[in-house]
């Protein structure tokens, strides 16, 4: 089932990012009622989502280029590699050797805005620098919501808080009080999927 008129979650982390992407899957129903893109900075060769398959039961795969979203599964940006929200799809960069943040947390906020508008919800999790805080702007700016982990919560604060210094975040909650808010806001399908 493509999905086309619901809400999609971006969550954007770095260094500390595991933990808190961890705490944030376990509190997440099965069958959440919108696609979620995790992108955490990481190297050519990042295991992530092998790690994340055994320690959570929720559906989870690594992105591939030009994939269509579907509600209750979780996908993985390949390790330094950009993606783009374009056409109900997510593209996908070659890796990328020089080119700062990689995946660009910035860049796929700012497309998930564009392609999405007021369904868009980007979540900030632990890192340090930068990275996503204009992209939440943009969601912010589009009609879109813009969550944030709580920076006495993260491992990392500098992510987390400039986008509190420099956004409108809904929330500022702990990780796992992201994805009791996230399964709030999209609910779940009505249905198990075939």
């Amino acid at each position: 089932m493509e999905h086309k008129d619901g809400f999609v979650v971006a969550i954007g982390a770095s260094a500390g990012g595991l933990k808190a992407i961890r705490a944030l899957l376990t509190t997440l129903p099965e069958h959440l009622n919108a696609p979620i893109v995790i992108a955490m900075h990481s190297k050519p060769a990042s295991q992530l989502t092998e790690i994340l398959k055994i320690q959570c039961p929720l559906k989870i795969k690594r992105l591939e280029d030009a994939e269509t979203l579907v509600p209750g599964q979780i996908y993985i940006v390949p390790g330094a590699t950009h993606a783009f929200f374009r056409d109900g799809r997510v593209r996908l960069s070659e890796p990328v050797r020089n080119s700062g943040f990689r995946p660009s947390i910035d860049a796929l906020f700012m497309t998930l805005a564009a392609e999405y508008k007021d369904r868009a919800i980007a979540v900030v999790l632990s890192g340090t620098m930068n990275d996503g805080t204009r992209g939440a702007q943009v969601i912010y700016d589009m009609g879109g919501r813009t969550v944030v982990q709580n920076p006495d919560d993260a491992t990392f604060e500098g992510m987390p808080r400039n986008v509190i210094l420099s956004d409108h975040p809904k929330k500022i909650l702990s990780a796992e009080g992201l994805g009791e808010w996230i399964a709030k806001a999209v609910g779940t399908t009505s249905s198990e999927p075939a």
